[in-house]
């Protein structure tokens, strides 16, 4: 069994343990960029997935500017990838393209602007009212493509009626990762982009990562509040570690309060447990927040949720682990990734029967708790 655990598995432990350089705090930079992506359009227009549901309470909005150039490809729902014409509707949306987003139709697009390459799906619903926007963000060694794999989020998107950007870091994998310093500016800069030319709810700008996509989610909440409704980083966390994030200490908090979900397990084996709990509790601390109440608990996982005037943070605990021996709890729970994308070392889907489905809560989340 001990095989399994690949050369370049251990490569993707010291990297995702050992590098990284510090992250920019800009609360408002207009850049947005990423690279390397693989997924084709029509995988996301399937029936809405059986969702576990989040009692909560809320919904979402966005707006943006931005500039940058390079290379689109594009499914649109009817099969025309030439079109980027006048898809209004008759409700005040004005789709608009501009040099990097050239095609505004509905359907699957591929921009890359400024070195990045991002998968976006935007609904039909979208073009006739203003929808809400989930950048849905990979992990070390994956693309876009591993990461709907696991998130099911262009689906949902389209169920739910948000526009997904799934951007692909550079290289490509195995190989790919996110560089804080650089890579945060461009992907904010590309969330204004998309903002603007579809024009999105300003209230229902949402982020959620995986591991190094988590790191990053982390920091867009410490950076960039002020735009954001709500934000669900998953297997990321820790004081000290070699990433960058929003410790909620010291000058590392946000601006002003947005409502949190976080998820974690525990015997996750590229980052540990260990800083879990404190995070919840120092978000809590800084929110002032109340008591933990329980949302769900079921066969190996645990689900909190802390409530107070203005924010809430939701904690997801669970037990459950991956095939490889390595990476053990650092998976996706309800994930059904078959691990064979271009590039893939192994499947990031936890095994056995979950009691959620990450994606589909971490959705719900974002449709019950918009900005405001």
């Amino acid at each position: 069994m001990l095989a399994s655990v690949t050369r370049a598995s251990a490569l993707s432990f010291c990297v995702l343990a050992c590098a990284a350089s510090p992250a920019p705090s800009d609360d408002g930079g207009t850049d947005g960029t990423d690279g390397s992506s693989d997924t084709t359009a029509a995988e996301a227009t399937t029936a809405m997935p059986t969702t576990t549901a989040s009692p909560m309470t809320d919904s979402v909005t966005t707006t943006a500017v931005s500039d940058s150039a390079s290379m689109t490809t594009t499914e649109s729902a009817t099969g025309d990838s030439s079109d980027s014409g006048d898809p209004t509707g008759d409700t005040g949306v004005t789709p608009t393209p501009d040099d990097c987003i050239t095609d505004v139709a509905a359907g699957h697009h591929t921009f890359e602007c400024d070195g990045i390459t991002y998968e976006v799906e935007v609904p039909d619903a979208c073009l006739q009212a203003p929808c809400g926007l989930v950048f849905d963000v990979h992990g070390y060694t994956m693309s876009a493509q591993m990461q709907d794999a696991n998130t099911n989020m262009r689906a949902l998107g389209q169920a739910y009626g948000y526009i997904i950007v799934q951007p692909s870091a550079n290289p490509a994998p195995p190989a790919a990762s996110w560089t804080p310093a650089t890579d945060d500016d461009l992907v904010f800069a590309f969330m204004q982009r998309v903002a603007t030319a579809w024009d999105v709810d300003s209230d229902r700008w949402h982020f959620t990562g995986f591991s190094q996509g988590g790191y990053m989610s982390w920091r867009f909440i410490c950076d960039h509040a002020n735009v954001l409704a709500s934000v669900a980083p998953a297997a990321a966390c820790g004081d000290g570690f070699a990433f960058p994030d929003c410790r909620f200490a010291d000058d590392e908090v946000p601006s002003e309060p947005l409502d949190i979900m976080f998820m974690h397990g525990t015997d996750d084996g590229l980052v540990n447990y260990a800083c879990a709990e404190p995070r919840v509790q120092a978000v809590v601390d800084h929110f002032g927040l109340g008591e933990a109440e329980t949302v769900d608990e079921g066969d190996g996982f645990r689900w909190t949720r802390h409530t107070g005037d203005d924010a809430v943070m939701e904690f997801i605990s669970h037990d459950y682990a991956a095939a490889n021996l390595l990476i053990r709890g650092h998976c996706y729970p309800g994930s059904t990734d078959p691990g064979d994308a271009q590039g893939q070392l192994f499947s990031f889907a936890c095994e056995g029967d979950n009691g959620f489905v990450w994606g589909d809560i971490a959705m719900q989340f974002f449709v019950d708790h918009p900005k405001g």
